[in-house]
């Protein structure tokens, strides 16, 4: 396969390029786009959970009620795994970033 693209011209070379450019894109920019909406998303849900958490621990301050601690602890553990979750985001949303940096330089250098 890479010896075929030794033979090619450089105007051949450039239409791949440009061709796969194209292509890939509009995909990572709708990538992108949606990696901020679930991130923006993630935000939204975390910041409720943890009005949720001080809610449900002003209740429990008020009232010895053990039965609702298990559903903290489950709180607490869904925001962990949001935390989690953000992370992997953020890393995914970085990446796709980049590679659309080099696409744009890609479409520089070949205009």
């Amino acid at each position: 396969p890479s010896e075929k693209l030794d033979d090619m011209s450089l105007t051949d070379k450039d239409k791949f390029s440009k061709g796969l450019m194209a292509l890939l894109t509009p995909v990572i920019e709708e990538m992108d786009s949606r990696i901020v909406a679930v991130k923006s998303s993630q935000l939204e849900l975390s910041k409720e959970i943890e009005r949720l958490l001080a809610e449900l621990q002003l209740f429990v301050d008020a009232t010895e009620q053990p039965s609702i601690q298990p559903s903290i602890q489950k709180l607490i553990s869904a925001t962990k795994k949001l935390v989690t979750t953000n992370v992997t985001l953020k890393t995914v949303h970085d990446r796709v970033e980049k590679m659309h940096a080099q696409l744009s330089k890609g479409k520089e250098t070949t205009s």
